[in-house]
């Protein structure tokens, strides 16, 4: 069950051979989802040649033109970087979070996400991601090839599903349910001055990796919601 509920999601990705090299990972680790987010390339020759056993994957694999299509129906996103500090100043190992994904994997869609080749994910894909992943390496040496990404995270969920204990997770709130969330609450605070323009993008993304650690439900997202609208209502009537 947990493993139709586990996404593979490559965003912007330029070269068809990685591809093709991830869905072959996928294959031999028994994942199966592959959605291919605003790709740089199309599948060719090359892609199936290096997919091996996975070429039904890639008969399978997903593509949307843009990476908030490619969210929907995801409940729990987990976002890949080789880089640190800034926003990236908090990450985990796969190993670390591999029994958290396949807990929620048992009753909702997870997203693992991972960025281009050259870029990796930047600051606005990084705060659509509940938490961050980042697989450890030599200090000097901390780039990874994409698909060789992709067969270390399938590994490590492989490993975890052995002789595993699923654990209680509660049904977190969509995609699209948390990003209206933000919006408004940016706006209500915006509107009464504790954001400003200098400050706000940054504020907000502190918000979301506070917030997402924390795991919203769609009751968490409606509280938050009204104390949002109530803000406004108090900015526009009260306030002023």
């Amino acid at each position: 069950m947990f493993e139709s509920n586990i996404a593979i999601i490559l965003l912007g990705t330029k070269y068809p051979g990685n591809i093709g090299s991830a869905a072959r990972a996928m294959f031999n680790m028994g994942l199966s989802r592959l959605i291919l987010a605003a790709p740089k390339c199309a599948l060719n020759e090359e892609s199936y040649r290096l997919a091996k056993s996975g070429k039904t994957i890639l008969d399978s694999a997903k593509t949307c033109r843009s990476l908030s299509t490619a969210l929907r129906g995801i409940r729990f996103l987990v976002g890949t970087t080789g880089k640190t500090g800034g926003y990236r100043s908090q990450t985990y190992s796969p190993r670390s979070l591999v029994p958290r994904l396949l807990d929620h994997a048992e009753h909702q869609k997870v997203g693992i996400l991972f960025g281009p080749e050259d870029t990796g994910l930047i600051d606005h894909d990084l705060g659509l991601c509940q938490l961050l992943m980042r697989i450890p390496t030599e200090r000097k040496a901390n780039s990874i090839n994409l698909a060789q990404s992709v067969m270390i995270v399938c590994y490590e969920l492989f490993l975890g599903t052995l002789d595993r204990e699923p654990g209680h997770v509660p049904k977190l709130a969509s995609f699209e349910q948390v990003e209206a969330m933000y919006v408004q609450l940016e706006n209500a605070l915006l509107e009464i001055g504790f954001l400003h323009s200098e400050n706000a993008k940054h504020m907000m993304m502190r918000m979301r990796r506070m917030l997402g650690k924390a795991g919203l439900e769609r009751s968490d997202v409606g509280v938050l919601r009204g104390i949002a609208r109530q803000i406004n209502w108090y900015a526009t009537t009260k306030g002023k």
